[in-house]
């Protein structure tokens, strides 16, 4: 598989968990919805680094990569991206580390000696709410990162127009 079709096909899989984390976000299902926000920006950053030709284990911190990428001065010469570019892929990593750094809390909680803290008692709708608009803020970095490649393959730069579409209806809907 070529790097372009991997990056679609991440692509697709952050465009469906972003589905799947609004409607849980509308339903007032807040950690499932942290968690599909969290999978989704993951997803966005792996099809950044499978553009790039980037090769990477199983990872739930793609960002953390992308952000040793941008520091690594002979590898960014290398990549001959822009200076757009390359703020764009800074302002990712900024929003994503902040999903990524929810780890599996959404999902299972955590346990102190006395309990264990339900995910529901940490992501109440106020916290979900934030970390929705760092996952749109996030992906729309993505969007414009991609944006700025010329003569993409048809049906990747139709993924990222649909992305492009439904980040900015969530970020209108968000206020």
């Amino acid at each position: 598989m070529d790097n372009y079709s991997k990056a679609r096909d991440r692509l697709k899989m952050s465009l469906e968990d972003l589905r799947r984390g609004l409607a849980r976000y509308l339903e007032g299902d807040y950690p499932d919805a942290v968690f599909r926000f969290q999978l989704s920006v993951e997803n966005a950053c792996k099809s950044i680094l499978s553009f790039l030709g980037i090769e990477f284990e199983k990872t739930h911190f793609p960002s953390v990569l992308i952000g040793r990428l941008v520091s690594d001065k002979e590898r960014m010469k290398k990549l001959n991206l822009s200076r757009e570019q390359i703020t764009h892929l800074t302002l990712t990593v900024s929003h994503a580390s902040a999903l990524e750094s929810q780890g599996s809390m959404p999902r299972y909680g955590w346990e102190t000696e006395e309990r264990i803290i339900m995910p529901s008692e940490v992501y109440v709708e106020n916290v979900a709410k934030e970390l929705l608009r760092s996952t749109l803020e996030g992906l729309s970095s993505v969007v414009k990162f991609f944006n700025e490649f010329k003569n993409l393959p048809p049906d990747l730069s139709g993924m990222i127009s649909q992305l492009r579409s439904l980040v900015d209806d969530a970020s209108g809907k968000l206020g």
